[in-house]
């Protein structure tokens, strides 16, 4: 027995032998288990083991794509704020990495996923478009340019619609100065994209049930010079032969009726920054806000999952239709009035006044026997020494015009036949207003 005792002894310590010297997991290990784990779908499993990666072995080779790594985990579990969370942190940490560019995209992705009917909320549609179009501008020539720029396209698109929606509720409820508001800041901002032709026709049909019939008719000639190749080019002629109007072509009539409507940067008449009205208390709810969901869709990495949006205020209103202000105009100063011209549309419909720089401007029309004066007040203008102070027009609706500088502004006078309505739309490159007039004969006529 006493020779048993240290063979029995020996064995027993077998066994705490082989735990001394057994190794302990290295960063490496965990890090191929968690490889392991996201090839199998065990996304929860991954990251527990990357995180083990960073939190034991931080200076390790594998911390900084395990950090990756658990962003792209939970991108495929679907959870878009962590994953967001986590890959912006990513960004943060290693401004210098190499898949930046991946990790960019992914973030943009996780926006991208969550984009919901064209009848609902957009506001991760816009976060989409801002990632992508960043992925454009820092890596145009890395793997995800182009898949970059086709889902910005589908963005442009998304929004465009949305607009759309909101206009074309508007105007079925009658309410053609939000319909306008709406159609023409689409017309702004996606003028590419494929509902733009409907748009812009839609925007001439409110503009006419407004009575600015020759805003209208400026849509509609911008309709057919912009989108020559669809189908309504022919509607928007029949509107135009409808409303007789003398559309003054040497300007784009599209910049020209998108400023008349508060949109590209302008001034109104009272040199003020534009602020368009949205909505109000009256507009009502948007249709299909109170819809069941679209069922989202499933896939891998890079598939488009169409999740359920719902930032909508009390009234049923998308939050981002609340009204806002336009992008500041350029700040009017003192100016020079260079010339005063007639266009070169034969008949002459406009009266051009060139420019040194921006202007603010009040205008009004007085109308007497026979004849109509609209008078334009330039604020901080000189009128140029070789500028006449009595211009006669010998063509045209336009018989004179009338030029008297003051301390702080300059009057111009522009005498003409009877007019129904004169608008004024400031232009840049060169600074230019613009001033249009429709005769009363010619509102008869219609």
């Amino acid at each position: 027995m006493r020779r048993l005792l240290p063979i029995i002894l020996a064995l027993c310590l077998v066994p705490v032998m082989a735990c001394s010297i057994r190794k302990a997991p290295t960063g490496e290990d965990y890090y191929q288990q968690g490889q392991a784990n996201f090839a199998h779908h065990e996304f929860n499993a991954a990251i527990e083991n990357y995180q083990l990666v960073i939190d034991k072995y931080p200076f390790s080779p594998y911390a900084e794509d395990a950090e990756m790594k658990i962003g792209l985990a939970y991108y495929e579990m679907k959870d878009y704020a962590e994953a967001i969370g986590s890959l912006d942190d990513f960004q943060r940490m290693h401004p210098t990495s190499k898949n930046l560019d991946l990790v960019s995209y992914y973030i943009a992705m996780a926006y991208f996923d969550q984009i919901g009917r064209e009848d609902q909320d957009q506001t991760k549609t816009e976060q989409a478009l801002k990632h992508f179009e960043i992925i454009e501008q820092r890596f145009p020539e890395g793997s995800f340019a182009e898949l970059a720029r086709q889902n910005a396209n589908v963005c442009r698109e998304m929004l465009a619609r949305h607009e759309m929606v909101v206009g074309n509720y508007y105007f079925k409820r009658a309410n053609f100065r939000a319909a306008e508001s709406r159609l023409a800041e689409l017309m702004q901002k996606y003028p590419d994209t494929p509902i733009a032709p409907d748009a812009l026709f839609e925007l001439g049909q409110a503009l006419e049930k407004e009575g600015k019939k020759y805003s209208a008719a400026q849509a509609f000639t911008a309709l057919v010079r912009h989108y020559p190749n669809t189908p309504y080019t022919s509607k928007a002629k029949a509107e135009l032969k409808k409303l007789n109007q003398p559309v003054d072509t040497e300007e784009d009539p599209l910049p020209l009726v998108l400023a008349e409507t508060g949109y590209g940067g302008q001034q109104n008449d009272q040199g003020q920054n534009v602020v368009v009205r949205q909505r109000d208390a009256t507009d009502g709810p948007l249709p299909g806000a109170s819809a069941a969901p679209a069922a989202p869709s499933t896939g891998s990495l890079g598939a488009i999952a169409r999740q359920t949006a719902s930032a909508y205020g009390a009234d049923g209103l998308p939050i981002l239709d609340r009204p806002e202000s336009k992008t500041p105009a350029a700040t009017p100063g003192p100016a020079t009035l260079k010339d005063i011209r007639l266009s070169q549309a034969n008949p002459p419909m406009s009266v051009i006044l060139d420019l040194s720089g921006p202007v603010a401007y009040n205008k009004r029309v007085e109308n007497g026997s026979g004849f109509s004066s609209a008078i334009l007040t330039l604020k901080d203008v000189t009128p140029d020494k070789t500028v006449q102070t009595h211009i006669v027009f010998d063509r045209s609706i336009f018989r004179d015009c009338d030029v008297t500088a003051g301390p702080h502004e300059t009057t111009v006078t522009l005498n003409t036949v009877p007019l129904a309505d004169v608008s004024v739309v400031p232009l840049d490159s060169p600074p230019r207003l613009l001033v249009s007039f429709m005769p009363q004969n010619q509102q008869a006529s219609n």
